[in-house]
C-alpha cells in the first residue's frame, strides 16, 4: 500500500464518524439519505457528505440518484469493512470489560478476607458484566465469541473466589 493510500485509510478509519457511518448503513441494510445518516451519527450534513465522499472514493459506499434525491448504500466491500469495524469495536468492548473485572478484583477481593468483602455488591457488579458479555457474544464472529467466553470464565472465577466456592 503506498503512503498516500495508507494515510487516507488511517485518517479515515481511526476517526469516529466514518466508522459510525459504515456501521449504521450496515445495520439499516437499505439505501438512506445523507440527512438521515448525519442525524443518526450526530454530525453535520456537510461533514457527513465529506465522509461519504471519501468512502465512495474507497468504493465502500455508492450514491444512487433518483431525480434530485441521492441515496447512499454500502457496496459489498463496504459491508465487509463495516463487519470488520464492528468486530474491532466488540474486541475493544471486551478489553474494557476485562479491565472492569480486574478493577473489581483488585479493589474488592485481592488480599481481603471473605468476611471483609461485600459479597452481594461484588456479585451484583460482576453479574452485570456477565449479562453484557453474553449479549455481546450473541451472533458475533468466532474471535469475539472466544474472548467473551474466556472473560465469562474469568468472571465466574472471581465470583467463586469472592464467595468462597472451590475453583
Amino acid at each position: 500500500m503506498d503512503k498516500k493510500v495508507k494515510r487516507i485509510v488511517e485518517n479515515l478509519f481511526l476517526q469516529e464518524k466514518p466508522a459510525k457511518v459504515l456501521i449504521f448503513l450496515k445495520k439499516e441494510d437499505k439505501p438512506l439519505y445523507t440527512a438521515i445518516i448525519s442525524k443518526e451519527i450526530n454530525c453535520t450534513y456537510a461533514h457527513t457528505l465529506n465522509v461519504l465522499s471519501e468512502l465512495e472514493k474507497l468504493k465502500l459506499v455508492i450514491f444512487k440518484e433518483t431525480g434530485r434525491i441521492k441515496l447512499v448504500n454500502l457496496t459489498e466491500l463496504g459491508e465487509e469493512a463495516a463487519e470488520v469495524i464492528e468486530n474491532f469495536v466488540d474486541l475493544l468492548k471486551l478489553g474494557e470489560a476485562e479491565a472492569g473485572v480486574d478493577q473489581i478484583y483488585e479493589r474488592e477481593i485481592k488480599g481481603r478476607l471473605r468476611e471483609e468483602m461485600n459479597k452481594k455488591a461484588i456479585s451484583r457488579q460482576l453479574e452485570k458484566y456477565k449479562e453484557n458479555l453474553k449479549r455481546l457474544a450473541e451472533g458475533r464472529p468466532q474471535n469475539v465469541l472466544l474472548f467473551a467466553k474466556k472473560l465469562l470464565k474469568k468472571v465466574d472465577e472471581v465470583v467463586a473466589e469472592a464467595l468462597g466456592y472451590p475453583p
